[in-house]
């Protein structure tokens, strides 16, 4: 057994799992490449997305064929430890494991490489297909097509074309470039006095198409690099920090402002290590999803974790850290830390910018002194509160609204229980008190006014008939007041309600064809200051004359007679209305309106249609509108909220 001689072997089909199947994402794959050019001491990155391929071309020292085969070629090829941790320049190598260029399988087919260094060219065509078809042969094996010198386009630097893609390429190059931006810090920046400078389609990427930058809030900076970072932000505070990374995270206004352009989620803290993200959805990973964490946004750098004499902390496909290794255990501890400090910090922050909001208006702060001071601190707790809602601004107006109409109502009831300790002769203390009352009580009939105003426009959208007849059946017999405004307090008598409608419905007189004959669509009985209410409505496509209607509400008439002469209701008034789709048949006859009106009105009846209805609720509500905002002082402070928050 001592003679045998061992050796471990690797199948081709190994680079199926370590790269062609490593991403699925266009950015990911090319940010390989981009890597890649950053590490030859590239200045210039140009990657051009054109039909179905994309291109990216560097001006970096380039690779010969021996480079090709013994460093491009060899798939798990080690730079760092092969001498080459740092570039000529001084850069810091990115790359570590040697198997990102086979991650450009992920999305196509086919790979050509042009590459140029010190005056000698050399090029390869990789195939995707070729690949699989010496897998499939187990083959030790693979060997691209070479290109020929004089067809190699480049004389510095690398060019990689990428063809036959497998995604759509029409909407990539501005995701692309803002992608890119948030992957590498060190795009568009100058190190050791070096640019590196990548573009899209002839667009430069900047710390622009971040996105982030101008929407944050709040900013905590850590080292000088966080420091710098805030001169480029919008942030109306910056916290300096100390901490075992570099970087900053801010909070954001709103949530919404976390949503990018192309629809991507900001709200993250990426870890970068050596300019490079090496971590996404830090949140999630470390478990933080409060109210707070929906607000956050930040870079974190730790290239610590990036040790060439240690172990890599990343994973295969360099897009997140490996969760049990004591470094990373480490920096999470470092940014947990942090992350607590912040949504302390961040629900003071908003609670004071919520007031300070509010008090901007001056109205609101007009009101504001009016209140006492226990009133006032809790007024701005809840201007406070409002404001860490994660909600959009518009939606808080609402909410402000309602605040002053409580904080009203509390000032109302302190008004009313001081009236016990008023001497009998103290005439203006007692009309404070009933004033304060009047007022907050027709603010709050505007505000309910108002929103029914709202709903009874939005009827005028309704244009088709069924439609509309659908809304009226679901809303008017539990809501009067579209009806009549002055049916606010309209009631319901379980008791006589069951004997109308056996009354009206039940008799004899109305079985059969006559049902079908009036085509009703519902009957309701309810009541209001006193008077009995019989609602018909007909169907919207129904049309009717008086002569018709006059014949069935006449029965509904004697009907509702015997019905309160036999409970010794006889003085008890009543009204049937019944509500039509379109105008009678004999209104428009000279004088038809007037005498329908007339002939109607002898059976206790009146006849309403469905726009006459709208019609009549909204001018009876923007009337009253009209007159009591002018008239009440709470309305000038809801009406500035509106205006100004």
């Amino acid at each position: 057994m001592s003679d045998v001689a061992f050796r471990m072997t690797i199948d081709l089909n190994v680079l199926n799992h370590l790269g062609i199947k490593l991403y699925s994402s266009i950015p990911a794959v090319i940010s390989e490449a981009v890597a890649n050019a950053w590490d030859a001491d590239a200045e210039n990155v140009r990657i051009t997305v054109s039909g179905g391929s994309i291109t990216i071309q560097d001006d970096g020292h380039g690779m010969s064929a021996d480079d090709l085969n013994k460093k491009f070629l060899s798939v798990g090829y080690q730079r760092r430890k092969q001498g080459h941790a740092v570039t000529p320049s001084g850069r810091r190598v990115l790359g570590r494991k040697g198997i990102g260029k086979l991650s450009l399988f992920s999305i196509a087919d086919t790979i050509e490489v042009h590459s140029c260094r010190d005056s000698e060219k050399s090029g390869l065509i990789l195939s995707l297909p070729g690949i699989q078809k010496s897998i499939a042969a187990a083959e030790q094996e693979y060997r691209p097509e070479p290109v020929s010198e004089d067809k190699v386009s480049v004389t510095q630097g690398t060019r990689i074309e990428i063809r036959d893609i497998r995604k759509s390429t029409a909407n990539t190059p501005g995701p692309l470039r803002r992608r890119l931006a948030r992957r590498f810090s060190s795009i568009g920046q100058t190190i050791n006095g070096k640019p590196f400078n990548v573009s899209v389609n002839g667009v430069e990427i900047s710390v622009e198409d971040r996105e982030y930058y101008k929407k944050v809030e709040f900013l905590w900076t850590f080292g000088e690099l966080g420091k710098s970072v805030a001169k480029a932000t919008s942030a109306t505070q910056v916290f300096n920090r100390e901490a075992k990374f570099s970087g900053w995270i801010g909070t954001v206004r709103s949530s919404g402002d976390l949503v990018s352009e192309d629809g991507d989620n900001l709200n993250d803290i990426q870890i970068m290590i050596r300019g490079r993200v090496a971590q996404e959805k830090t949140l999630q990973f470390f478990g933080e999803d409060g109210l707070y964490a929906s607000y956050v946004v930040g870079e974190i750098h730790a290239d610590w974790l990036d040790d060439d004499e240690k172990d890599d902390v990343a994973t295969s496909n360099r897009q997140s850290l490996i969760e049990d290794d004591e470094r990373v255990a480490e920096l999470r501890a470092a940014i947990q830390a942090e992350l607590k400090h912040i949504q302390n910090k961040w629900t003071d922050l908003r609670n004071n910018a919520g007031s300070k909001e509010a008090l901007k208006v001056p109205e609101v702060s007009d009101w504001f002194k009016t209140l006492g001071s226990d009133q006032k601190t809790k007024a701005a707790q809840m201007f406070g509160k409002i404001n860490t809602l994660k909600l959009e601004p518009h939606e808080k107006k609402p909410l402000f609204k309602y605040s002053v109409l409580a904080f009203e109502k509390l000032k109302l009831r302190d008004s009313l229980s001081r009236i016990e300790s008023l001497s009998d002769d103290d005439f203006a203390g007692f009309m404070r008190a009933f004033e304060s009352h009047d007022d907050l009580e027709a603010q709050l009939y505007y505000e309910i006014s108002k929103g029914r105003l709202d709903l009874i426009n939005s009827f005028e959208g309704l244009t088709e008939e069924d439609a509309l007849e659908k809304i009226l059946q679901k809303f008017l017999f539990q809501h009067l007041w579209l009806l009549d405004p002055s049916w606010d307090r309209a009631a319901t008598d379980p008791v006589m309600e069951a004997e109308v409608k056996k009354a009206v419905l039940n008799d004899e007189e109305f079985e059969g064809d006559y049902m079908k004959e009036i085509g009703r669509v519902d009957i309701q009985y309810r009541k209001s200051g006193g008077e009995h209410l019989i609602i018909e409505l007909k169907r919207a496509g129904r049309i009717c004359d008086t002569d018709e209607l006059y014949i069935q509400v006449r029965k509904y008439q004697r009907k509702m007679d015997q019905l309160l002469a036999g409970t010794a209701r006889s003085s008890e008034a009543y009204e049937i209305i019944c509500l039509v789709g379109r105008d009678l048949k004999d209104w428009s006859e000279p004088h038809g309106r007037e005498q329908s009106r007339r002939i109607l009105k002898e059976a206790n009846a009146r006849v309403m249609t469905y726009q006459q209805l709208i019609g009549n609720a909204r001018r009876a509500y923007s009337e009253f509108l009209d007159a009591s905002k002018t008239a009440s002082k709470i309305y000038a402070i809801l009406d500035a909220i509106d205006a100004s928050l």
